[in-house]
């Protein structure tokens, strides 16, 4: 078996150089999510300062994109959402392993009924719960969204 400091150093090298391969920030998990998103619907990234969206597809439509790396149970808190400002909630769970466990569209109207008002972080916060992952009202893109995961 590896060393642990070995695996430590393996790690950081990877993901160095993930990071520098997507660009933008050093949330790997978050942009890693945003860089499948903008392959699935094409358009355009936006700025990473943006506090709403984070792609403009060509016909307008505003994309924001919210991930989480998991383990065992899907129920977990999405990093807190400032603006409503975006026409779809793009929500991708990735497994242990970087697989995509579960991926959503959630038109922005459902997804403000999810979301609860977090004072001390200065916007809304949406658990993952199980109502929220099978609302009917949402489209899961987790087959499609996969595709550009292999």
């Amino acid at each position: 078996m590896e060393e642990v400091k070995d695996l430590w150093l393996k790690f950081n090298e990877y993901s160095n150089k993930l990071a520098n391969a997507l660009g933008r920030t050093s949330n790997i998990v978050g942009e890693y999510a945003e860089y499948l998103a903008h392959q699935f619907y094409g358009g355009r990234l936006l700025e990473i300062s943006g506090s709403s969206a984070d792609i403009e597809s060509e016909n307008g439509t505003l994309y924001q994109v919210k991930s989480r790396k998991i383990k065992g149970t899907p129920t977990t808190q999405l990093n807190v959402i400032r603006s409503w400002d975006f026409d779809y909630l793009v929500v991708i769970l990735f497994d242990a392993n970087g697989g995509i466990k579960k991926a959503l569209e959630v038109p922005v109207d459902i997804a403000k009924e999810y979301g609860a008002a977090n004072s001390h972080q200065n916007g809304w916060v949406i658990t993952t719960s199980q109502k929220f992952l099978n609302d009917r009202r949402s489209k899961d893109i987790t087959v499609s969204l996969s595709a550009y995961n292999k």
